[in-house]
């Protein structure tokens, strides 16, 4: 018999019972990559500048951001600042006690401006449980250890996938890209990135690591 332990890059392992990291305010709303473009100052965008900006916000009622102030801004002087304060107002947080602080990072990539924009480091809203991969994963008599399945994927307002498609299956031909494939419902992701970039309307690549041992060897 033999273990299975599935690692989701960016999610941490996933083992039946474990709780999910908690975190000071998670971003339920956020602007779409379609917003951040069309906030994008001018001059940077014909610039084909990046940008950086810290804010720092006020939780209001509902989860909404007030009072948005900038601690930090690169480059300075091209608008940033301002295009990420105007940003914040369709943000949404939860996890946050009304009146505190929050820090919300605002990335401009020039990316975003070009159609198949891709977010690099999404947060995970939601994954497939490990009862899940179980009952999906081909069962080959003396099958491989390691799986590698990456599925590339588009994100709906409200962090659900559509539109995956198995990028990279290691090894191929063996079914494992499908078994993922069809889990992608049960992924969802945070409307924010982790280096403060879009995923709505954007690409997201979902990395999945199989590791099958035995259960002697799994347990050491």
């Amino acid at each position: 018999m033999r273990k299975l332990f599935i690692l989701i890059a960016g999610g941490g392992a996933l083992a039946a019972g474990a709780a999910a990291a908690q975190v000071p305010a998670t971003f339920v709303e956020a602007p779409s990559v379609e917003q951040v473009a069309a906030a994008y100052p001018a001059k940077a965008k014909a610039a084909g500048l990046s940008g950086a900006v810290d804010l720092s916000c006020t939780v209001a009622p509902a989860g909404r951001l007030k009072d948005c102030a900038v601690l930090g801004e690169a480059p300075r002087g091209e608008g940033f600042g301002q295009a990420a304060r105007q940003l914040a107002r369709s943000m949404k947080v939860t996890g946050a006690a009304l009146g505190s602080e929050v820090r919300v990072p605002v990335s401009f990539a020039p990316g975003v401006l070009q159609p198949g924009f891709t977010a690099k480091t999404p947060k995970w809203a939601a994954m497939p449980a490990p009862s899940d991969f179980q009952a999906t994963i081909p069962k080959h008599e003396d099958g491989p250890n390691a799986i590698r399945v990456v599925l590339v994927c588009d994100v709906l307002a409200g962090g659900s996938l559509t539109g995956c498609t198995v990028d990279r299956e290691e090894p191929a031909g063996q079914g494992f890209g499908e078994g993922v494939l069809a889990l992608a419902s049960k992924f969802k992701v945070e409307p924010w990135s982790a280096e403060g970039l879009p995923t709505v309307g954007a690409k997201v690549r979902v990395p999945v690591r199989y590791d099958l041992k035995p259960v002697n060897q799994a347990s050491r």
